[in-house]
């Protein structure tokens, strides 16, 4: 899978997991709720470390997992920028 392709995985099950998040806290008690965030914040950790390991890899290790974790969560619209630049 592609960098751009991790990347818009990434995005995805982020926005998907924070919906997930907006419903639940509407609803602290509801258990499917609570279900369903855990399971969309499961794959978008997968997504992101996914992400991570793609970058430590397209770098060939210049840039570790753990300064590319920081870019993904702190740099997220620039190293978007950086990735739709890329051929």
């Amino acid at each position: 899978m592609s960098i751009k392709d991790l990347f818009k995985t990434y995005e995805e099950l982020s926005k998907k997991a924070n919906e997930a998040d907006q419903a639940w806290d509407k609803e602290p008690e509801n258990e499917k709720l609570e279900q369903a965030f855990d399971e969309a914040y499961e794959k978008e950790y997968e997504a992101f470390s996914n992400l991570v390991n793609g970058i430590e890899k397209l770098t060939n290790g210049m840039i570790d997992k753990k300064t590319a974790g920081v870019m993904v969560r702190r740099k997220k619209e620039e190293l978007k920028a950086i990735i739709e630049r890329m051929a």
